[in-house]
């Protein structure tokens, strides 16, 4: 017959592991109280690490291990210390990519929310994934209406799940031509816009502003990417004696135009080289011939913003990255760093770790102060987006880098400081 087994007085255990020097910790688990460890709270990124567009990313990698010594790794969420983890996958400059890889970080890597940068061929599939995913997603650097409209976007019934930070297309047009303005043209402006997100919105929101500003317009039509000859583009704007150019293509794309004008002898007052012109390493290549390039000024040192992460300046932002990676800083580390603040400063207001609607409802609901100024999506211009300021540069020969970038124009953001006066392009 089986005898029943005697139930354990868990006193005489404890009595009896003393008596034999036993440590209470190497009891079995079963006399010991469970302890619940926080959820690791988990936030998905996707930028163009490799590919045509990864200037975009120059100053990522350090805005990640920036953020994650800043916050130690970790975050409070209602009164409990979670670590904290950034995933980040490479989207290769492809939307498939973007959007193939955003899948991942939803269903395989269970991230809390997803952040994206770098123009609307990356911000746009990833926003559109988390959309369908219900999943809560910020993103920057991406203009307002390429954002929204290349999305689809109806101004009566906003996202549910997806918002964007940056400049709105009447400021991308209005600070650069505050400068153009100011230098001595014929005030014809060539524009190259390609048959893509970003050229296509452009073409229908740009020219009534231009026009409206004395600019008359010499546009000669989209054209698919990569491009290898601009002679067509060239050749009209030599007839129409355009004095301005404003292009916005990717860098590769931008040296074959530029070289080509160079050969064939057209030489414009004023040069707008968008999605080039924003970073160093984008002018670096063309040496002289980058002088005085003419670009609307995301952020900069002397933006008068500070850290919610770090309580740094915009100097001082500036000034570490540079110490750190010997590289100069341009105006898309605010952005990098400012596309981590947002979404920290919202998962810690978030009333239900567990539930994306409270992380998408701290999103929405909240104010946030950023390195690139106030974010507000309750404020728009459009639905699910909240616009940043945004003034004119120009490219100088630089003291500490071969070329510097001068705010030269702040007409729409009075709170940042001029150095310097509109000048047309220096040609030898």
């Amino acid at each position: 017959m089986i005898k029943p087994i005697k139930s354990v007085n868990r006193r005489k255990v404890l009595k009896g592991a003393a008596a034999t020097g036993l440590a209470a910790a190497t009891l079995p688990s079963l006399f010991r109280p469970a302890i619940a460890v926080p959820e690791t709270v988990k936030i998905g990124l996707v930028g163009p690490k490799t590919g045509p567009l990864a200037l975009f990313y120059e100053e990522m990698s350090w805005a990640i291990e920036h953020t994650k010594k800043a916050t130690n790794n970790s975050i409070t969420i209602n009164g409990t210390k979670h670590p904290l983890e950034i995933v980040a996958k490479d989207s290769q400059s492809n939307p498939n990519r973007a959007s193939s890889v955003t899948q991942e970080l939803i269903l395989n890597d269970k991230v809390h929310i997803v952040t994206a940068f770098a123009t609307p061929e990356t911000v746009n599939p990833v926003s559109d994934q988390c959309e369908i995913n219900g999943m809560p997603c910020v993103s920057n650097d991406d203009p307002l209406e390429s954002y929204f409209f290349g999305r689809k976007g109806d101004p009566k019934k906003p996202f549910d799940w997806t918002y964007n930070f940056f400049f709105n297309g009447d400021e991308a047009i209005h600070a650069p031509m505050a400068a153009w303005a100011r230098v001595n043209t014929n005030k014809k402006l060539g524009v190259l816009w390609a048959n893509d997100d970003d050229g296509r919105t452009f073409a229908r929101v740009m020219p009534k502003p231009i026009q409206e500003a004395g600019f008359t317009i010499v546009d000669p039509g989209r054209f698919d990417l990569p491009s290898s000859d601009y002679t067509p583009e060239i050749s009209k704007f030599k007839a129409e004696n355009a004095e301005v150019v404003f292009t916005v293509i990717p860098g590769p794309d931008f040296t074959i135009f530029w070289n080509q004008c160079a050969q064939q002898g057209y030489k414009p007052k004023i040069v707008t080289a968008g999605k080039v012109g924003e970073f160093p390493q984008g002018v670096y290549p063309y040496g002289a011939r980058a002088i005085n390039f003419v670009v609307e000024v995301w952020w900069s040192r002397y933006h008068p913003f500070s850290s919610s992460l770090t309580g740094q300046s915009s100097a001082e932002l500036a000034d570490a990255y540079e110490k750190d990676t010997h590289q100069q800083a341009s105006m898309g580390l605010g952005f990098r760093h400012s596309l981590l603040e947002v979404p920290i400063a919202a998962l810690k207001a978030t009333q239900k770790l567990d539930d994306p609607a409270s992380i998408r409802n701290a999103v929405r609901d909240g104010s946030f102060k950023t390195i690139v100024g106030p974010v507000d999506f309750k404020k728009g211009p459009l639905p699910n987006t909240s616009v940043t300021p945004l003034v004119a540069g120009q490219w100088r020969k630089g003291k500490k880098w071969p070329l510097e970038l001068v705010i030269v124009d702040h007409k729409l953001a009075p709170e940042i400081p001029v150095n310097g006066e509109p000048e047309p392009m220096p040609y030898a």
